[in-house]
């Protein structure tokens, strides 16, 4: 274990770089570089990029309000099915107490048979 230890540290010792090691390497860079640094241009400042993003904007709230009126017609359509539900049980419901009024009544005046059922 004391060997690795020692080798790695022989390995990874502290040493000065040659004469002249930073010139080659500025040197070096200067080759690498592209003499012209692309400019970057901000998308946003192209007018066809402009309308698209307009184009996309406007067309989502068309989309957005579309769907509303949309679920506004289903829930309209719920509502009146509901209610159409509600008129037709009332008639039933109407019908039954002015079947069991008249019951009552034939039963009050003595008229009549008592039936069981409604």
């Amino acid at each position: 274990m004391k060997d690795i230890e020692r080798n790695l540290k022989q390995a990874l010792h502290r040493c000065e770089p040659s004469a002249g090691f930073a010139d080659r390497v500025l040197a070096q860079l200067a080759e690498e570089r592209p003499q012209t640094i692309p400019m970057r241009t901000n998308v946003f400042h192209l007018p066809v990029v402009r309308w698209a993003v307009a184009a996309v904007v406007l067309i989502s709230i068309g989309i957005g309000l579309a769907y509303r009126a949309h679920e506004r017609r289903v829930e309209e359509a719920r509502a009146l099915a509901a209610r159409q539900q509600v008129m037709i049980a009332l008639r039933i419901t109407g019908s039954k107490l002015r079947l069991a009024r008249q019951k009552v009544r034939a039963v009050e005046s003595g008229e009549g048979k008592t039936e069981k059922s409604l």
